[in-house]
């Protein structure tokens, strides 16, 4: 008769299994805060690139106020991934449009210049869509840029 050892074999299989555990913990130690780290720059990018472009939206609309004249308006519809302030003021020659953005390690300045150099406002827009209107009426003398509700 022949004399058959498991033991060995199952105390083999007991060892791979936790130092394959053993491995993975430590990779995922390793990838998990890259990775977050990665969605969290990804998410400022997107952030920046957004508020750029809504940005842009209610300046162009200033522009065009500004140059048909007395009388005209234009609604805009723009859409933030976070609240913002935008403060609309003189630098001394142009208008300014600035948006100050908190991200995950740093701030950053969205600015964006337009012709008309009268305003001197703030508007607080909340995180998804906000309607703007810029008009400027025949009897004033300044435009006016509003969030409508």
């Amino acid at each position: 008769m022949k004399n058959i050892s498991i033991g060995n074999k199952g105390q083999l299989s007991l060892e791979y299994v936790l130092s394959s555990m053993i491995v993975i913990l430590i990779i995922s130690l390793i990838s998990v805060p890259i990775l977050l780290t990665a969605m969290d720059y990804s998410n400022d990018i997107l952030d920046s690139i957004n508020s750029k472009s809504e940005l842009s939206k209610i300046t162009d609309a200033i522009d065009f106020c500004y140059a048909s004249g007395k009388g005209s308006k234009r609604t805009v519809l723009v859409d933030f991934n976070r609240n913002v302030d935008i403060r609309l003021y003189n630098d001394g020659k142009n208008g300014l449009a600035l948006i100050n953005l908190n991200l995950s390690d740093n701030s950053q300045e969205i600015t964006r210049y337009f012709d008309y150099n009268g305003l001197n406002e703030n508007i607080h827009l909340s995180k998804g869509f906000n309607r703007i209107a810029v008009k400027w009426d025949e009897n004033s003398n300044v435009i006016e840029v509003k969030r409508l509700i």
